[in-house]
């Protein structure tokens, strides 16, 4: 008898309006004798905030409902009837710590409750108080000798709370329960084999295997399959030569099952040679699915290799084999092309995949391992061509439009890249994360610098939803606050976003040089030359002229005219070989103005004209 926390809030909320004599604590009606007006009126006010409360739970506003009951229990905090129920949202909102005397305060009041009984015992199992979980279940079997799901909870909790003799005979009442539906008994079965290998208990292990494939003879070959596999795993070799022959004779197992269970059993005796070529004439055979086969080399490898390490090389032609002979065969087909790519085998992957894409174009992974292998190459024009074909069948994966949205860019194209990159804003899925936060974030880019008027107008909120999208994204943050600082505005904000980024990536040179940037723009001059000497130091040769002009201006902020020309001087330099000519000229006019003798200034002149700025 199950019974979620939705419908127990219900259920009470129901009997609370039929007038149940424990309904809120039997609080007394109004005009009864012996009550002060204000007590009333408490108990008036209190009612009020539960049934709200109780109603809020049940249409999802969780917070309102979280308050509401909150002030029930404030005024009555004695009734059980309105602690169940906050003690209820604690828990939906994993407050443990909350929720669990409340819920103990409602079980005191009656431990027949069922509704009260069960709740705690979910709290208990939350906080790992498995001793208590298990007082409560045992109580809540007395209350109903026939609840499946208790009898079931209290397996687990007998099992870990080391009583496994009581574990094993409750499975085995369970069990009977359920002789004559297969799903549930051998999930039973195999809760009861566990509880038997903690014990020690290996005749009776053979029993429950036995048991079974003679209830459900349909499941006869894989139960007597996987009998043998435990006797391997087990160490009883010379049973498993026994019944392997014996069940092979009988036709319990196939012979292709039999050939596996011999791999498993020259694996078990470190005999891997013989387990190869078991394993090579396994290869052949159609009767046994790919997957199986391909799981036996990868056991053979990590045996001989090492269970880090990829497939071992000497094995990859049986697995490229396993593909003709079963042709058909996705998961073998993917699992090969894997190995492939992490093997930086990236041109054979995309010639084995690139016909299957004629055939089963509507397969997500086959386009996947094409555009990561076509990455893996490192050719541009191939990646952005494979993803002009899958975005057709797979509308979904951002960044295939963010591979074409950016062919188009460095074409010039950006009209047609902005129309991708819209595009796929509105075709992902999910439309939260990473790709929804770097498809919007290019956009905005793209709006604030290269787009309409009407469009750098809707960059801001564009960059919101990017952030909003991905918070912990560092290069959404960074652009955004630097166009921010840029234009001069909510630079508090830009501040704001501008560390979170340099919190995130406190090494990328860029979002340094943004953060500094940030920091002249606020005043702060002193903090932003300490971050743009990190930006300059971290990006070495690769500085941008934009770091050394922003140096510049710190440095003139601060007085010092001398070392702030040489950095304009890089910077001018930088934005010619960058073909910037507009940053160049504007650069070439701070020089102007340094060079000209009227910018000479003494060091008591660079201090008041620091402090008046």
């Amino acid at each position: 008898m199950s019974i979620s926390k939705q419908l127990i809030y219900v259920g009470l909320l129901a009997l609370s309006l039929v007038g149940s004599p424990r309904a809120l604590g039997q609080l007394p009606t109004k005009g009864s004798k012996g009550l002060s007006t204000d007590s009333v009126s408490r108990e008036d006010k209190a009612s009020d905030y539960y049934y709200r409360g109780v109603l809020a739970q049940r249409l999802g506003r969780t917070e309102e409902a979280l308050d509401l009951l909150k002030r029930a229990h404030t005024l009555i905090p004695g009734d059980p009837i309105v602690a169940f129920a906050l003690g209820g949202i604690y828990m939906d909102t994993e407050r443990q710590a909350e929720a669990l005397p409340l819920l103990e305060q409602a079980y005191r009041s009656d431990s027949t409750e069922m509704a009260f009984a069960t709740a705690l015992s979910s709290a208990y199992i939350a906080t790992e108080r498995m001793e208590d979980a298990l007082r409560v279940n045992k109580q809540l079997l007395r209350l109903d000798p026939d609840d499946i799901d208790v009898k079931y909870r209290l397996v687990q909790l007998y099992a870990r709370t080391g009583y496994i003799p009581q574990a094993i005979q409750l499975c085995s009442e369970l069990q009977k329960r359920f002789r004559h539906h297969p799903d549930p008994y051998t999930r039973l079965t195999q809760m009861k084999i566990h509880l038997l290998e903690l014990s020690g208990d290996t005749k009776a292990i053979v029993q429950e295997y036995e048991t079974q494939a003679s209830l459900f003879p349909a499941r006869e070959a894989k139960l007597y399959y996987d009998l043998i596999l435990y006797l391997i795993q087990s160490e009883q070799y010379r049973e498993v030569e026994r019944r392997l022959a014996a069940d092979l004779k009988k036709g319990r197992i196939h012979p292709a099952d039999a050939q596996a269970l011999r791999v498993h059993l020259h694996l078990a005796r470190k005999e891997y040679d013989q387990a190869e070529k078991e394993l090579i004439k396994l290869n052949e055979s159609p009767e046994l699915r790919a997957s199986e086969k391909f799981a036996l080399w990868t056991l053979l490898s990590q045996a001989v290799v090492g269970e880090e390490k990829l497939l071992g090389e000497q094995y990859m032609p049986y697995i490229k084999r396993l593909l003709s002979v079963h042709p058909e065969d996705m998961d073998i087909l993917s699992s090969y092309a894997r190995l492939l790519r992490y093997r930086s085998r990236h041109q054979e992957a995309i010639d084995l995949l690139r016909p299957q894409t004629k055939l089963h174009p509507r397969l997500p992974w086959l386009w996947e391992e094409l555009f990561q292998n076509a990455v893996g190459l490192s050719q541009d024009s191939l990646v952005i061509q494979i993803a002009k074909e899958a975005v057709h069948y797979v509308p979904e994966e951002w960044r295939y439009y963010l591979a074409i949205a950016t062919g188009y860019f460095v074409e010039d194209r950006i009209p047609e890249a902005i129309k991708t990159l819209e595009q796929g804003a509105q075709s992902i899925s999910p439309q939260t994360g990473i790709g929804a936060a770097r498809l919007n974030g290019l956009l905005a880019d793209l709006y604030a610098e290269r787009g309409t008027p009407a469009q750098r107008a809707q960059a801001d909120s564009l960059y919101r939803r990017a952030i909003e999208a991905s918070p912990d994204d560092p290069d959404i943050l960074n652009n955004y606050a630097y166009r921010l600082a840029k234009a001069g505005k909510e630079l508090e904000l830009a501040e704001q976003y501008a560390s979170q980024a340099v919190k995130l990536s406190p090494e990328a040179a860029h979002i340094l040089d943004t953060y500094a940037y940030v920091l002249h723009r606020r005043g702060n001059d002193g903090l932003a030359r300490l971050y743009q000497r990190k930006a300059l130091d971290q990006a070495g040769e690769e500085a941008s002229a934009d770091m050394y002009d922003h140096m510049g201006d710190i440095l003139l902020a601060l007085g010092d005219q001398d070392e702030a020309l040489l950095y304009f001087i890089n910077a001018r330099k930088a934005y010619e070989q960058q073909g910037n000519l507009e940053e160049k000229h504007q650069v070439e006019a701070k020089i102007a103005r340094l060079k000209a003798p009227e910018a000479k200034t003494t060091k008591g002149n660079k201090q008041t004209k620091k402090q008046t700025r």
